[in-house]
């Protein structure tokens, strides 16, 4: 049997349609949608974000409870398409501007956002910013996401439906799932694996890795 393309030690024993050539089931499920453009289609894919949802929502569910985050776990009822468009923004900073951005990466970002938005809640309109360039890709794609829910929600005369604490608790929110997964001596990447899985890659980049792979 065929060496695995990707680490070149273990047995390529899964078809991989990304690649278009088998891989490694260790490959597989630690490479698929952070560095591999897995077609919807991939039944692969679609197990593995049934098994992470099971195994880690509840387990960040109690979390939650247990840390009296009350306004985090609204969020996850009321806001879960914001947090959606969240997470996205910063899976896309690590598809397309870097590669191998980390959690820690992440979470500061993150953590400025909101640090400029509970500024702004005060009335005062500063952007908190990083000199990590990294960093502050983060921070600009949450608050670009952001800005973009506004304006949709104001051309649908639906802008007095979100308040502003409402966007601080779905910042608060995707702060603590990152920081939830970021333990010390674990995968720095642990937080951008799980949130890839849900992030479908435009159905022409999956086709693209299809045929030139």
């Amino acid at each position: 049997m065929a060496k695995c393309p990707k680490c070149s030690t273990r047995k390529a024993k899964r078809s991989c349609p990304a690649l278009a050539q088998m891989i490694c089931p260790v490959c597989c499920a630690e490479l698929r949608m952070i560095e591999l453009a897995c077609p919807e289609s991939c039944s692969y894919l679609q197990e593995g974000r049934r098994s992470t949802a099971q195994r880690l929502m509840p387990r960040f569910v109690q979390h939650l409870i247990t840390s009296d985050k009350k306004e985090s776990l609204e969020a996850i009822n009321r806001f879960e398409t914001i947090v959606f468009l969240l997470e996205r923004a910063i899976v896309e900073v690590q598809r397309y501007q870097f590669r191998d951005l980390s959690d820690e990466e992440a979470l500061g970002g993150v953590k400025n956002a909101l640090k400029t938005y509970e500024t702004l809640d005060r009335g005062i309109i500063y952007e908190h910013a990083s000199e990590s360039p990294r960093v502050q890709a983060v921070t600009r794609a949450a608050l670009e996401a952001l800005d973009d829910v506004k304006k949709r929600l104001q051309e649908q005369q639906q802008s007095s439906l979100v308040k502003m604490r409402d966007y601080m608790a779905c910042l608060d929110l995707v702060r603590e799932r990152i920081q939830f997964d970021l333990q010390p001596g674990k995968d720095s990447r642990a937080w951008l694996r799980h949130a890839t899985l849900y992030q479908p890659y435009p159905e022409q980049e999956t086709q693209r890795l299809i045929v030139t792979g």
